[in-house]
Order: structure tokens, then sequence, then C-alpha cells
């Protein structure tokens, strides 16, 4: 007997949503969705039967009824929670974060007194490195919500990866106190104290969240490792991840650092390798070597000498602090230049900023197209304007990211290879400072190798791969030279090393302020570093990493040959 049989003659809507929901929460999936289905046949705009329509759904597996059901809910009436939080949840889950971060947005838009898309775009803003804009949205989902203790441990985690550690302790030790079976809040304030180099604290904390790792059927070997490799118990690290029988690509990445360490180099390069492999595989990450060249065959076209004495440059914004650019690939100083720079009193670290790349963006729209790839499209009124639109966007994005503040003269923006876009960074900010930070270029393939990072177009992960790029950058920065008002301040680590007073007074006479005696001793500054580097800079100034390349003679010879060119032009010894 079908269930409709089984029916009274007539049941109103309600009655049938009433029942429709008992037999859901019963487990009575398929009696839920006829019922319900019997009452949008009554009412087609009844949201109550779209909402079970929908978990009936989902709960058979078809997320694509599902999804269609909630779009309907939102087109009938915008105004409810559920349906948005619903559908921005759902595509969260199947890996559509594009769109799970539009449904969000949505749902924000629609009501704005929401924290749940509040705090799902906080998360999702997060994850993308977009931090600040992420800390916002998490922030007002907890004045929406309450201290819910998830939110203070993401709030917490987000901050502390903007380097903003004494705001995100408190945060994370409240989470800590209020869930403490809770694995990620201990494991990631155990990582916070060890990046204040308060060691034993960091130390203690890890042994709690141990325990629990241990309980729930997983470790913190890693976590345990990094920790190790900052005292003089190194040793002990690398015996832990000996000891392991598999090993993460972050893990081996560790491991080979140690190992090189102790001077077993051809385990440490296998390592570096292998890690570098997992990562890429995990990450489904590579770089499009095509792609990147004929990027950079465009802007040099686009910014030919007389193209580019044709754009207009923006007036300077002398009510302002005005950006440093330290330029350089990843892995040649640009850290240690940031952390010296920021010791000043009237300077303040950006970090790796995301601008440049938003100017890209905003040049290509601003040009309708013709930027980088249709010069001869470039009109004279939008040649007359570009560098003043530019130049706003950034100093808006400045200083929503609070570095305008008063009392300050420059801020820093670090973010790795902007030099790619220097033309249009220069023509936005024609006084701005340079500073192009150089290093031998095997010692910097040997470093790339050992840490992961993205920039570049993710060339990190191949050594062939980065060579290539640090190669084709170099060709470019020689090309940039050329332009007038072009002429980086060039800061070698080898000779900041040996002459470090004198380096520093020079970057600093380029930078027009005196020299102060905090910048000699940036290591002891409290400002935290988010960066792979982190921990070098923490460290006085020493010469362990000069000349390192020469134990991986072998492995670097496909590098090598690369970047000959590079090496000569820089004066180097391969």
């Amino acid at each position: 007997m079908a269930l409709s049989d089984a029916m009274p003659p007539f049941s109103s809507a309600s009655d049938l949503i009433a029942r429709a929901r008992a037999a859901f929460q019963s487990g009575r999936h398929a009696e839920a969705e006829e019922l319900a289905a019997e009452a949008r046949s009554q009412d087609r705009a009844s949201l109550d039967a779209i909402e079970i329509l929908a978990l009936a759904h989902r709960a058979r597996g078809d997320d694509t009824g599902a999804e269609r059901l909630l779009r309907e809910a939102i087109a009938i009436d915008p105004r409810p929670r559920w349906p948005h939080d619903d559908l921005a949840m759902m595509l969260f889950d199947g890996g559509r974060i594009v769109e799970a971060e539009a449904a969000c947005r949505a749902a924000i838009a629609a009501d704005s007194g929401n924290p749940q898309p509040e705090m799902m775009l906080g998360n999702i803003l997060s994850e993308r490195e977009e931090l600040v804009a992420g800390a916002a949205h998490l922030r007002r989902a907890i004045a929406l919500a309450g201290e819910h203790p998830q939110l203070l441990a993401n709030l917490g985690r987000n901050l502390q990866r903007q380097g903003a550690l004494s705001d995100a302790e408190p945060l994370l030790r409240r989470a800590v106190a209020a869930m403490p079976d809770a694995l990620p809040p201990l494991a990631w304030l155990a990582e916070l104290l060890e990046q204040a180099r308060r060691f034993d604290e960091a130390s203690a904390m890890l042994d709690r969240a141990e325990r629990l790792a241990r309980a729930q059927g997983s470790d913190v070997t890693l976590q345990r490792a990094a920790l190790l490799s900052r005292t003089e118990d190194w040793r002990d690290g690398l015996t832990l991840l000996d000891a392991e029988p598999k090993l993460s690509g972050a893990a081996l990445l560790q491991r080979g650092r140690l190992r090189d360490r102790a001077g077993r180099y051809s385990e440490a390069w296998h390592d570096f390798e292998t890690g570098k492999a997992a990562l890429a595989a995990a990450s489904g990450r590579r770089y499009a070597r095509a792609e990147v060249e004929r990027l950079i065959a465009d802007l040099t076209s686009f910014f030919a000498p007389d193209r580019f004495a044709a754009l207009t440059a923006a007036p300077v914004r002398d009510d302002v602090p005005q950006p440093i650019f330290v330029l350089g690939f990843p892995r040649s100083g640009t850290t240690l230049t940031e952390q010296v720079l920021a010791s000043h009193s009237r300077l303040r670290a950006g970090g790796e900023l995301p601008f440049v790349g938003e100017l890209a963006a905003i040049a290509t729209k601003r040009t309708r197209g013709a930027f980088p790839s249709h010069v001869n499209d470039l009109d004279a009124a939008t040649r007359a304007t570009l560098a003043t639109d530019l130049r706003d966007h950034y100093l808006a994005r400045a200083e929503a990211f609070g570095l305008l503040a008063p009392g300050t003269s420059f801020f820093t923006d670090k973010m790795p290879l902007n030099e790619v876009y220097l033309p249009l960074l220069r023509v936005a900010f024609p006084a701005a400072p340079l500073v192009a930070v150089g290093r031998h270029p095997l010692d910097v393939m040997v470093s790339a190798m050992s840490h992961d990072f993205t920039h570049g177009f993710n060339c990190g992960y191949r050594l062939e791969d980065a060579a290539r790029h640090y190669a084709l950058i170099d060709t470019l920065m020689a090309e940039w030279r050329k332009l007038p008002g072009i002429a980086p301040h060039r800061l070698r680590y080898e000779n900041f090393v040996a002459a470090q007073r004198g380096e520093t007074e020079a970057l600093m006479a380029h930078i027009g302020l005196p020299m102060e005696p905090a910048q000699l001793a940036f290591h002891e500054s409290q400002r935290f570093a988010p960066t792979p580097s982190y921990a070098q800079v923490q460290e006085p100034l020493n010469d362990r990493s000069i000349g390192r390349w020469r134990h991986y003679g072998r492995e670097l010879a496909p590098a090598r040959a690369i970047l000959a060119e590079t090496i000569a032009r820089g004066g180097y010894a391969a």
C-alpha cells in the first residue's frame, strides 16, 4: 500500500509539515520527503516544505537536488537565514570554495546580523591567506554570536599567522580553557609559544597536545621536532623524525633541514626533493613555465622605455606614510632586511602584502584588457590617470591593514617577486624607496628546496623550475633598471653579514632616515615575522648559510647550468 493511500482524504499543509519533520527526525527520510512534497503541492512557496525536501535530498546523497531547492528558497524569500547557511555550508563541504564565498557574501547582504556566514567567510579568507579581511569577519561573528570558543580559536590562529602573537595568545588560551579536549587550539598555542621563544612553556603545552593526539590516533611529532630544532637538543628532533616510517611532505622538509645541520647532505637533499614532490602532489600545484614566460614577454613589451616614459606618474601623497618595496627571490634575505628596517622607530613592517597582484588586475580592468598584452590599445586618457588610480587603491588597502598610522614615515612591502610588476609600482609611487636584496643564487636554491612556498607562480617545487624562474626574474630586473627612475638600492646578503653597520647605514641613507642602534640588534626585536625565516631573524647575525651550496655540488648541477649567466652577472663564483 502506498503512503498516499494511508493518508487522510485531506491533510493541511501545516499538518503535513509537522508529520514530515517528525518522520525526518526519526530517520524515515523517504516518508518525510513524500509528506513534504505533498505539502508543497498545496503551497509551492512553502519554505518549511522546501527545507525538509532539501534535507531529504542531502540525506540520500543528492546534493544537486538539495542545492536547487535551497536556491529556490532564497529566490522566494531571501530573508530567512537557514537557506543561505545551508547552501554555503554544502558548497564549502563539497570543495566549491569560490561559490561558498559568494553564498556567504549573499547571506551577509540579506541579513547583516547573521553570524554563521561571517564565521564561514572569515575561515575561508583566512585559509586563502587574506588574513586581515578574514580577521575582520571573525570579529564580526564574535560580536554577533558571542565569544564561542571555536570562534576565539579561529581568530587567535588568524592573528598568530599575521604575527600578532600578543593579541593571539589570550584568545587561544581562552579557547583551550573552554575546549580542553580539542587538539587544534592546544597545538596552535604550543606553536605560538615556540615562535615567541618561550620554549619551556611550548614544550609543556605540546606535552598536553601529545596526550590528546595519542588518544585520538594522531601525533605531534613534526611540531615536536620543529620545537627541538630551535634548541640545543635539535638532534633529538632529528632522532624523532628518523624513527618515523612515513613522513608528510612538510615533515620531510623539516627532517632534511636537520639532516643538513648534522652534515648528512645527500640524505638531506633526498628529503628536500621527496618532500617537495609530496607537497606538490597533495596541493596540485605546478609551475606553468610557458604561461609565465609569456607574461614576462608581455610585460617587457608593455614597459618598453618609450612606452614607460609615456605613462604619467602619480603625484606623491605626502600626507601618509610611504611604502618601501623590498624586492627579491624567496629565501634571499628579504625577511632579514625587513626586520632591520622595522627595528627603526619611524618604520613599520607590512610583511608580505597582497596589493601588488591586485594592482595588476586593476590595470587590466582599467585599460580594458590592454595591460599587459595589447599595449597599442592603451589610450591617452588611461595613460594619464592609471598611475593615480593604482596609488589610491594601494593606499586604501594599506589603510585597511592599519599601515597608515600616525607617527611613522614608512611601511615595508616585502611580498617576494614584486619586481615582476615593478614599473607599475614606480609610476604609482615615483618616490618610494626600492631595495633589491640579493644572495648567491645557488644558496638561494638550497634554501628554496628546503622550505615550502608558493611565491613565483609555484616555481619552488622543483629545482629546475626554481632556477628557471630565478634566471627569468634576474633578466627582467636587468631590463627594468634601464627604465628612468628605477634604481633600487642593492643589498647583498653576504656583504651585510660581513659589514653589518656599514651596510645598514647605506640602507638607511637610501631610505632617507638616520640609522638607529636598535637596527644593529634586530634579532632582539619583539616583533614576530610570520614567514619561514622567523627563526633565523630571531638569532644574532651569522654566516652559517653562506656557501651552503658547496655541500650540494652534484645535486645542484642542473641549476648551475640554468643560472650560469645570473651567477656571472652577480659576480658570484660557481
